[in-house]
């Protein structure tokens, strides 16, 4: 039977409040915006385009959110190489479950270009089977409905640390595990398990995909 094992990247794989709140505060002043509490910065992280565009203009102008967008883009290759890091543990259980026969793909809101600069960065890109990018206009639900029709597996299990994640995981009828070790460890109750760091996650992910 094929199993495969969806993963969110910020905050799930990747401890990206490490080089996104310096590329975000960057991107705000040469934006003309003023500054925003890290706490609100944070909630960027993981989030769409429509929420984001919220947080950094009162109007929701999306205009001005790509703008924003464009620096931060910018940032992210300033401050990634000295501060990407994987959250402890993650690259020793992806690999552990490779050895089980677990496919496993990346289910992400962002876009390929960032998710794969991240994935190499933090040295973890030769692991995945896919990184696909969802098309205009899907949501996290959308794209983890793709990957599992392209793929078709037996078993499924999706993991992250926010609620989006744990959306996708619902509508699609496949268990959820919340990562209580990442950047959002409230929204993810309800989850079908919980594991505070990412050394627990084969274990949880067997046991899901055993039922």
């Amino acid at each position: 039977m094929t199993k495969l094992a969806a993963f969110d990247l910020d905050g799930t794989l990747s401890q990206s409040d490490r080089f996104l709140l310096p590329a975000y505060r960057k991107a705000l002043a040469l934006t003309g915006r003023d500054p925003l509490p890290d706490s609100l910065l944070l909630t960027l992280i993981g989030g769409t385009a429509a929420d984001n565009a919220r947080v950094i203009s009162p109007d929701g102008s999306m205009e001005t959110y790509e703008e924003f967008n464009f620096h931060v883009v910018q940032a992210i290759r300033e401050t990634i190489p000295g501060l990407a890091r994987a959250y402890p543990g993650v690259e020793e259980s992806l690999r552990e479950l490779r050895r089980l026969g677990y496919k496993i793909y990346l289910c992400s809101n962002a876009r390929r270009e960032y998710t794969d600069l991240v994935l190499g960065q933090i040295g973890l890109l030769p692991l995945f089977d896919g990184t696909p990018e969802g098309r205009d206009g899907w949501d996290k639900p959308q794209l983890l409905a793709h990957i599992l029709e392209t793929e078709r597996p037996g078993a499924a299990v999706m993991v992250g640390d926010r609620h989006f994640d744990r959306t996708a995981a619902r509508e699609n009828g496949v268990p959820f595990v919340g990562c209580l070790y990442g950047l959002f460890p409230t929204e993810v109750t309800g989850a079908d398990a919980e594991v505070k760091s990412a050394g627990e996650l084969p274990e949880a992910i067997e046991r899901l995909t055993a039922l």
